[in-house]
């Protein structure tokens, strides 16, 4: 290959050394607005405190919210599959009760055996009683906070919890009130620290239970909520000895396959309104839910607290534009005479232009990456509490993406109004 062949075009040649001045008058800008927020370092750290806290507050409930979310969709398929529930109360109620709930009937045994009797084509119904802040012992080890729960046979299957050892109790069990238990990981740490739990006595209230199985480990629900792990499950007619039968009973009903599970869910609406003599034109007294529809309501309150955290997060960036903004102005008032001169030597308007909104961006965006970092902060605090949190790769480019856009928004009107200084009164200026 001959030596001329080697040689570019001198289109090619022009646009390399074009490509390359640009770079590097690109990078001689960033240094100078570096350098130039360096000089004022605590007047930049003020102006940035508005796109901190906007951003910090995106990214921190971000994570909440994502972590509670994949905390609830593990928790949320509390029942197993197939199944839906039927219950006095709504699941999820925001806000005191209306009088007409608060009228309502209570759910009974006799309720769940009747409804299982009118629903042949369930493969099987159940019901299940929770009272909550119980102390249990065993010799000298106590688990405080036991949620006690009274179920049928099906309550184990019907709540898609299966048994790390042992067995549940059966049908005669419960209607025979058997003093029998089945502990919750949770118990079983606290009350057998060496385990072997099984066949062992712990007492509930005023009687001694045999523990005749023990619950895998599910991983608890955040803010107080049900933890399966912290389950202490007994017949339900023990339950009902150990604190009497004024409590609504929650039915559970699994269906045969899935695709039945909508058909069956109205056909047990039909046959608990006619168990309950409800007149056609009544409302039903009772609540219907599934995992679905419990996730569901979750997602519209998650959907809620973003919405109301994105609005935080523009008010707050609008306070930081409005900072850079006049931070911005400022710089120019103050480096007229820097200014001028550059001109004078030759600096082209696009020079000066890009010099200041380069610095406005870099400005905002450590602004952001601080409210990014304050956020991944504000998680691992949560992690170390035990409180799920997730930052989401989403809420770090929002974060990101919108300081540098608000940087970049309330930069221009500095950087245009530099660009249009006369050098020769720049250069007057005192």
């Amino acid at each position: 290959m001959s030596e001329a062949s080697l040689v570019l075009p001198a289109p090619r040649r022009a646009w390399r050394k074009g490509a390359r001045v640009l770079f590097q008058s690109r990078l001689d800008d960033t240094r100078l607005a570096l350098a130039a927020i360096n000089g004022h370092k605590l007047r930049s750290g003020l102006t940035l405190l508005g796109i901190v806290i906007g951003v910090f507050t995106v990214v921190a409930m971000a994570a909440v919210l994502n972590g509670l979310q994949s905390t609830i969709d593990k928790q949320m398929n509390q029942l197993g599959a197939d199944v839906f529930e039927i219950q006095r109360f709504p699941a999820i109620n925001f806000g005191p009760m209306t009088p007409e709930m608060e009228k309502r009937r209570k759910i009974t045994l006799a309720d769940v055996n009747r409804l299982r009797e009118a629903l042949p084509q369930a493969k099987q119904v159940g019901g299940d009683i929770w009272e909550y802040g119980k102390t249990v012992t065993a010799g000298d080890q106590s688990s405080p906070g036991a949620q006690i729960v009274g179920g049928t046979a099906e309550f184990f299957t019907n709540n898609n919890l299966p048994l790390a050892n042992g067995r549940p109790f059966n049908e005669a069990e419960t209607n025979d009130a058997a003093r029998v238990v089945v502990l919750g990981a949770i118990v079983v740490d606290a009350l057998f620290p060496r385990g072997a739990a099984i066949g062992q006595k712990i007492r509930l209230g005023r009687m001694d239970l045999e523990v005749i199985g023990t619950i895998e480990r599910q991983g608890g629900m955040p803010m107080g909520g049900d933890n399966p792990d912290a389950t202490v499950a007994i017949p339900i007619s023990l339950f009902m000895e150990l604190y009497g039968t004024s409590r609504s009973v929650s039915i559970s009903i699994m269906a045969k396959n899935h695709d039945e599970v909508k058909k069956l869910q109205n056909q047990a609406v039909v046959a608990f309104r006619r168990l309950r003599g409800l007149e056609a034109q009544a409302d039903d007294d009772f609540e219907v839910f599934t995992n679905d529809s419990v996730r569901g309501t979750f997602d519209q309150m998650a959907n809620a607290v973003t919405g109301a955290s994105l609005i935080m997060c523009f008010f707050s960036l609008i306070v930081g534009g409005i900072g850079v903004l006049n931070i911005m102005l400022v710089a120019v008032t103050e480096r007229t005479r820097e200014i001028g001169l550059r001109k004078a030597l030759g600096a082209r308007r696009s020079r000066v232009l890009a010099q200041f909104v380069i610095e406005a961006v870099l400005l905002a965006t450590f602004g952001g990456a601080l409210g990014v970092a304050l956020g991944y902060l504000a998680a691992g605090v949560a992690q170390f509490l035990s409180f799920p949190a997730q930052v989401p790769l989403w809420a770090v480019l929002l974060g990101l993406g919108v300081s540098c856009g608000v940087g970049l928004a309330a930069g221009i009107y500095p950087a245009w109004r530099a660009s249009r200084l006369d050098p020769a009164v720049a250069l007057r200026d005192e």
